[in-house]
């Protein structure tokens, strides 16, 4: 069986788009989206097309609205089958924000880990209801660390605290 037959087998083991309810008004209200897994592995191919090292140990993968990880879910399962590498190791680079609770959780379900955040990536100083302090923080730090502009504009004495308003 060929690499991207076995990472479409691995992600479509939880089902497209199972597990969350997805009614009309919550669709329009998020603005969820939802990618067929062919259409993921395409955009993979696409990706590794440009650059062969994209998804190579050590580089980070970053999906600032991961939903349930129909894409982070594949890149994990290339970092194993590609790179021999353990689940653990796998994960160690992969990151994803989305605003929705259930979503998070059931990233990080099919991901068996990771570092899965809630919080809003086009709005990073709206603190969430149902965010917790740990996901508060390290959206921060995700943020700062991998967009630049966003860094730019944050005082260097500047703590968490003093940056976001709640």
């Amino acid at each position: 069986m060929d690499l991207w037959t076995r990472i479409q087998q691995k992600t479509n083991e939880h089902g497209y788009m199972s597990g969350v309810d997805r009614i009309s008004d919550r669709v329009a209200q998020t603005g969820e989206v939802f990618t067929p897994t062919a259409v993921v592995i395409e955009m993979m191919q696409q990706l590794l097309a440009d650059n062969d090292a994209v998804f190579a140990p050590g580089q980070l993968v970053f999906d600032p609205a991961c939903g349930d990880g129909q894409f982070l879910v594949p890149v994990k399962w290339y970092k194993i089958f590609r790179y021999d590498l353990s689940e653990k190791d796998a994960l160690a680079d992969l990151y994803g924000i989305d605003i929705m609770r259930d979503n998070v959780d059931l990233c990080r379900l099919r991901l068996n880990g990771g570092q899965i955040y809630m919080g809003d990536t086009l709005n990073p100083s709206v603190r969430l209801p149902e965010q917790t302090d740990e996901e508060w923080e390290a959206v921060g730090r995700l943020l700062t660390a991998t967009m630049p502009s966003l860094t730019a504009t944050m005082p260097s004495s500047a703590n968490l605290e003093d940056f976001y308003v709640s």
